[in-house]
């Protein structure tokens, strides 16, 4: 996979595809949620462990 700063544009997107992209949205905002709800110190444990 290659890196581009431009944005991919599908036209006319299936339901399918939507569903997706709402479900990997939906992830990325509870995971944020997640991780500003989260101690400093669990925070620094996490990332040492990591």
């Amino acid at each position: 996979m290659s890196y581009t700063k431009e944005p991919i544009v599908i036209e006319n997107p299936s339901e399918k595809l939507l569903e997706t992209i709402k479900k990997l949205r939906e992830q990325k905002i509870s995971k944020l949620e997640k991780l500003r709800n989260m101690k400093p110190e669990e925070f620094s444990r996490r990332v040492i462990l990591a």
